[in-house]
C-alpha cells in the first residue's frame, strides 16, 4: 500500500467497502487518514494509519476489514447512548 496513490487507495477500498464512499489523505509523514460514508449518510473519519503495517493485497483486505469493524462498533457505541 505504501506505493498506492490516492485514487488507488480509494478505489481499492471502495471496492471492498461496498455502498461505501472513501476518501483518502496522504499525509505529510505518510500515514494515511480515511473518510468512510456508509449507505446511511453516517460519516467515520480514522486518522494516522501507519501505512506500513498494511502492504499489498492482504494489507489492504485487513484494512477494509477493521474499518468495517470500527463502522460496526460505531454505531452499536452511538445506539447504546
Amino acid at each position: 500500500m505504501d506505493t498506492m496513490s490516492k485514487g488507488e487507495l480509494e478505489a481499492e477500498l471502495s471496492s471492498r467497502l461496498p455502498q461505501c464512499t472513501v476518501v483518502c489523505s496522504i499525509n505529510v509523514d505518510g500515514s494515511l487518514s480515511l473518510e468512510v460514508t456508509g449507505p446511511d449518510g453516517h460519516q467515520f473519519t480514522i486518522a494516522n494509519i501507519d501505512r506500513s503495517h498494511y502492504r499489498g493485497e492482504a494489507g489492504i483486505t485487513n484494512l477494509a476489514r477493521e474499518v468495517l469493524q470500527e463502522m460496526v462498533f460505531s454505531r452499536q457505541s452511538s445506539n447504546l447512548t
